[in-house]
């Protein structure tokens, strides 16, 4: 996935040491305290503004990007739902399941109570229906690669489905849990791409009112919505009568608005830098880990620069990662210590390969020949080249990366293509240093990215690569094995050697801060995404 999180601005290293106390602590739960004498019956009624800083690009997560947190997960509801608490798959629109001992197969048993916004209702056609639409070009990279490889789709009775791989596939429950699978109804999945940006008609707790490009998505509760994840503890509809995402593009603005309440009552993907303004406005601070990756760098092990494995793992211990979440994130953000962040179910810590130590760093490029460095401080080879690395990134981030390269005789040229190319040129192997995200709390993450006879091969792996062979073979098997604890290993195996020889460079995981009024109750992160289930506005 490419990046669905607006990179926030640097944060000042004053503010920093403020963020490490906020971020400590979200100040939710004396809050919800206070609400806890509000009678259920009390909470129904009211219109949530939440402010966002640009527009998603359309409402279904299957089809753009930047809606699967927000928008998309109040209007269409998944097969499964992922607890973030337990780290286990739980039923949703689907009460059971069986899964095959080799990951082949997985029997689905439906719900017979849940229907759409238009009246029809849930049923096995409807999923197969889903499940095939999203294998169309058009189709957002995340939610396409959960169906790819389904060798057939069958449903025998009106609410049972079978879905049957070619090949095993551990991750698919986990993966079905995703906003970008959502099930929407049979005319939904059958429309133009293009036109599911614009339209949704899903079986979640809201429907679609009004989306007007660049101002507002308007959501309106479903009265007869009943049917939420046990996690939530709610029979019924939501408590909220209407919710309306208004596109703000500047932060002041939206910082202004949802401190005087009237306005916004919420802003999603907060500043680093105004997180003390704003808790000091007696805001809530919340925030929440990505249970993926966050900043990660596949390098590209084709190029003339990193086929040495030696200049590889040069950028891998040259980089500062606690200086960089202090100036990137404002203390926000977490160091990686692996490929995948400790709220991965599969967490694999590699924190002894990540260490900084530009001592290292420098003795290993001049090892692989980088021993002369010119008058602009950059590093030069035998020949005269010169260590000249390209990004297709430019924002604070990378920024910082560039400065603590630069001081190891590293140039990383910030050069973001035009957006429309950005996944296409990511994949053609163009750039040294690529930029990716992920947040399915799977490992199968590392071999979407990374595996080459299956996956996205983003290090662009040569094929007398014996160790890259391995590293393949190793992310293959682990998405084919469901016994847990031997996946664990296999995982643990491949993050290994993915570190250790630096086909890519784990930089921060990333922690996302949301503010909202303290007249909003119950409105709390589950992993990365926004349920507005049990949201309510006490009355002013």
């Amino acid at each position: 996935m490419f990046s669905s999180r607006p990179w926030r601005r640097l944060a000042t290293v004053g503010v920093a040491s403020a963020l490490l106390a906020t971020a400590a602590c979200s100040g939710s739960e004396g809050q919800s305290d206070a609400a806890a004498g509000v009678a259920r019956k009390d909470r129904y009624g009211g219109t949530l503004n939440i402010g966002l800083s640009a527009d998603p690009g359309g409402v279904d997560a299957a089809v753009v990007n930047q809606v699967w947190r927000t928008v998309a997960r109040s209007l269409a509801d998944s097969l499964v739902f992922y607890n973030p608490e337990t780290k286990k798959v739980e039923p949703w629109l689907a009460t059971s399941w069986t899964v095959s001992e080799d990951a082949r197969t997985y029997a689905f048993e439906l719900r017979d109570d849940v229907t759409f916004h238009d009246g029809t209702k849930l049923t096995a056609e409807v999923v197969k229906a889903n499940l095939e639409s999203l294998n169309r070009p058009g189709i957002h990279s995340s939610a396409k690669t959960i169906v790819q490889g389904i060798s057939k789709i069958t449903t025998p009775t009106e609410h049972q489905v079978t879905v049957e791989f070619a090949e095993p596939n551990a991750a698919f429950l986990t993966s079905l849990s995703r906003a970008y699978v959502g099930i929407v109804s049979q005319k939904t999945a059958e429309l133009p791409v293009e036109e599911r940006q614009k339209w949704l008609d899903g079986s979640g707790p809201f429907y679609l009112e009004e989306y007007v490009p660049n101002q507002r998505i308007v959501l309106k509760k479903r009265k007869d919505y009943d049917w939420a994840p046990k996690y939530f503890k709610h029979s019924g509809a939501a408590y909220l009568d209407e919710v309306v995402y208004k596109i703000i593009p500047e932060d002041s603005v939206r910082n202004g608005a949802v401190i005087g309440d009237d306005e916004l009552q919420f802003i999603y993907w907060v500043n680093a830098k105004y997180v003390s303004q704003l808790k000091g406005s007696g805001l809530t601070i919340s925030k929440t880990l990505n249970p993926a990756t966050g900043l990660e760098l596949p390098l590209n092990t084709s190029s003339k620069f990193l086929k040495d494995v030696r200049v590889r793992q040069a950028l891998q211990v040259g980089v500062d990662r606690e200086q960089f979440v202090k100036i990137a994130s404002g203390g926000v953000d977490q160091p990686a210590t692996g490929p995948l962040s400790k709220d991965n179910p599969y967490y694999s810590d590699q924190s002894a390969l990540l260490k900084y130590d530009a001592k290292k760093a420098k003795s290993l490029l001049e090892q692989a020949g980088w021993t002369k460095v010119g008058s602009d401080g950059i590093r030069r080879d035998a020949e005269g080249r010169r260590l000249s690395l390209r990004a297709p990134r430019d924002d604070a981030a990378l920024q910082v990366l560039q400065d603590q390269w630069k001081k190891l005789g590293i140039e990383l040229v910030l050069d973001p293509p035009l957006d429309a190319e950005a996944n296409e040129k990511l994949l053609s192997g163009e750039y040294d240093v690529a930029y990716w995200y992920a947040s399915s709390p799977d490992p199968d993450v590392l071999r979407a990215n990374y595996g080459t006879t299956d996956g996205s091969d983003r290090s662009f792996v040569a094929d007398d690569d014996e160790t890259g062979k391995e590293l393949d073979r190793l992310l293959q098997e682990q998405n084919q094995t469901i016994d847990k604890d031997k996946r664990q290993e296999l995982v643990d195996q491949a993050s290994r050697i993915l570190v250790g020889q630096a086909y890519e460079v784990p930089v921060s995981n990333d922690v996302d801060i949301w503010a909202h009024s303290p007249r909003l109750h119950d409105i709390a992160p589950v992993g990365l995404d926004q349920y507005l289930i049990n949201a309510w506005l006490a009355k002013k």
